[in-house]
């Protein structure tokens, strides 16, 4: 008899989560409708606020969150990423871009 049940991570964790698939897809509908709106900022801007505010969500409550961060150090390595692209996208922003 096989078992229904999709395959697992060596950690326990279900290998495909739907939850996390459609929070991805909003977000990336976020991140394309503000650079529509607003350029090359606005795609840079958004995806580094989703991050920034994705790394903070999983570093400070020790949740993996939609993007199943499992430790601290891989949150705060999210978040940094996140608060560069958004720094980066202010810059564009104010010369011009």
């Amino acid at each position: 008899m096989t078992s229904s049940v999709s395959p697992t991570h060596p950690r326990g964790e279900p290998a495909f989560h739907w939850g996390s698939f459609v929070f991805g897809l909003i977000m990336l509908l976020l991140v394309i409708a503000q650079g529509v709106a607003s350029g090359l900022s606005g795609y840079i801007g958004m995806a580094g606020l989703i991050l920034l505010l994705t790394g903070l969500y999983s570093f400070f409550t020790h949740r993996p969150s939609w993007l199943w961060l499992h430790h601290r150090r891989d949150a705060a390595i999210v978040g940094v990423i996140g608060l560069a692209a958004f720094l980066i996208a202010l810059v564009i922003r104010l010369n011009g871009g």
